[in-house]
């Protein structure tokens, strides 16, 4: 097998009778009434409506999700420029990847002013949008009222919806625990490079340097492996009060590769009463993929969840792996990540 410098993956959520993700307040009429995220997209020469949740939105579900599941402190986002109306103009975490797992897991950013070093680590963790799955997307409102001690009700209304939500991810894991700083573009604030020098080897490139963890080898494999088991918890989302929802994925795919391609997306259908998984996209991929594979194919499934689950775990072999989504993340992280 090659060599593993990548994480890549697919997930599918149950999103029935859910809002996830605010849009705001509806257009004209329709002002009063609170509406998800959705696009178009045609489908059989019609239009359909698609809902969907930002990556910005369940990225900060995995963010918190996995700095709790690990007892990680947070990197908090802090204000740190304001405008000359002396509001905030400008944010960042705390920029510092050595002591805080989430930094060097999803990035960050800091312009420089005037003579201030400007930093930039673009996340290793990449994602896309979660969406609605073909053939499994319906638009509901719920109509309800204010009850006031006098006067008239007020009305307002709540556009969700029901669907499940299929998003893909690929995790640069070659990247964690090192730090390149190559002159106009700087991974590691000099602040950090001086403050933790005992913890950091320095290698050249080029004129040019890269700082890496002493232990970056653990590190990156902790780290990695918080990062899964957040994924396999994951919790989060928009008016859970009135619209609850587990968004822990019921179908969780993993594999370690030597490429960056995420190369398990759309391989979910809705033409049955529940949920299926593309078998023969899934093997193709498989095959197309299998020289740069650098672990088997780990498939989670929620017992009952997906219309072809019987078929999915006829597939187990040396090479694919099948059961739940948190046993399937458990035992990848033991045999890949320790």
């Amino acid at each position: 097998m090659s060599v593993l410098k990548n994480i890549t993956g697919s997930l599918l959520i149950d999103a029935r009778a859910v809002f996830l993700n605010g849009a705001g307040l509806g257009s004209g009429e329709d002002r009063n009434k609170v509406i998800p995220k959705a696009f178009s997209e045609k489908v059989n020469g019609k239009f359909e409506k698609v809902p969907y949740v930002s990556a910005q939105a369940w990225r900060r579900w995995l963010r918190n999700t996995t700095n709790e599941e690990n007892n990680w402190a947070p990197s908090d986002l802090q204000a740190i420029d304001q405008s000359a109306k002396g509001s905030t103009s400008k944010i960042s975490t705390y920029l510092n990847p050595v002591d805080y797992p989430e930094d060097d897991l999803f990035g960050y950013m800091r312009s420089g002013k005037g003579n201030e070093e400007s930093v930039q680590r673009t996340s290793p963790f990449k994602t896309s949008i979660l969406k609605g799955i073909q053939g499994k997307r319906v638009m509901n409102t719920d109509e309800a009222f204010v009850h006031l001690k006098e006067g008239t009700p007020l009305p307002y209304s709540t556009e969700f919806y029901s669907t499940h939500l299929e998003g893909f991810f690929n995790l640069e894991y070659y990247r964690l625990g090192i730090y390149d700083n190559l002159g106009s573009h700087v991974e590691l604030a000099k602040e950090f490079v001086d403050e933790y020098k005992d913890q950091l080897e320095t290698s050249p490139i080029g004129k040019f340097e890269r700082h890496s963890l002493k232990d970056a080898g653990q590190k990156r494999n902790q780290r990695a492996a918080g990062l899964l088991k957040g994924l396999a918890h994951l919790r989060g989302g928009a008016k859970m009060a009135a619209f609850g929802a587990d968004v822990s994925p019921k179908v969780l795919i993993l594999a370690g590769m030597e490429c960056a391609n995420p190369i398990f997306n759309d391989l979910f259908e809705g033409n049955g009463i529940k949920p299926a998984l593309k078998i023969e996209a899934l093997l193709e991929i498989i095959e197309d993929y299998k020289s740069k594979l650098s672990t088997p194919v780990y498939i989670g499934i929620r017992s009952g969840y997906l219309e072809n689950e019987d078929l999915i775990k006829d597939l187990e072999n040396d090479f694919i792996k099948i059961g739940s989504p948190i046993s399937v993340t458990n035992l990848f992280i033991e045999k890949h990540l320790k």
